[in-house]
């Protein structure tokens, strides 16, 4: 075999591996390739008191009023629960859990389908040391609904972790 021979050889055994981790890692480095779906927002984070840091796929109408009513159990009134038809939507939920200061967001922005799941791109943005924020609890999250959808395709979420320094 010549150098020639070899060296394509080599390169063509390179591009193969290329394609292969593509194919199979790709969504989970945030190289997913598929249908950019449009999302509508339902709630920016206006509510207090989830705790935990979670993610949802919200997909009934039970799951989603015990959500609302814990969200805004501290308002007076609470306000009223956002309709959704869970025939043909879904809401993703993205919760950072408490934090012990202001400053932090929670921000969806982007929702690809792909052949095997949706990937749920979040960007959390947190504070730098030197920032003046509020000295209160904060409960960051974000809610958004897609629509005309297959419903049975699992949900990958893929952070953006982001930390601003303040001047």
């Amino acid at each position: 075999m010549d150098a020639s021979s070899k060296a394509f050889a080599a390169i063509a055994v390179c591009v193969f591996l290329v394609i292969s981790f593509l194919v199979l890692y790709g969504p989970s480095v945030g190289l997913s390739s598929g249908t950019d779906m449009p999302f509508e927002m339902v709630d920016p984070g206006n509510g207090y008191g989830y705790e935990s840091r979670a993610n949802f796929t919200i997909e009934n109408g039970t799951f989603w009023e015990s959500l609302w009513l814990e969200l805004y159990s501290g308002y007076e009134p609470i306000p009223e629960v956002p309709a959704v038809n869970f025939t043909s939507e879904t809401l993703i939920a993205v919760f950072q859990g408490v934090r012990s200061s202001g400053g932090h967001w929670t921000n969806i922005t982007r929702i690809i389908m792909t052949d095997t799941n949706y990937v749920v791109y979040v960007d959390e943005m947190h504070p730098g040391n030197g920032c003046g924020v509020t000295a209160v609890l904060t409960y960051p999250y974000q809610i958004v609904k897609i629509n005309e959808h297959p419903l049975s395709l699992p949900v990958q979420f893929i952070y953006n972790i982001i930390v601003y320094e303040c001047e």
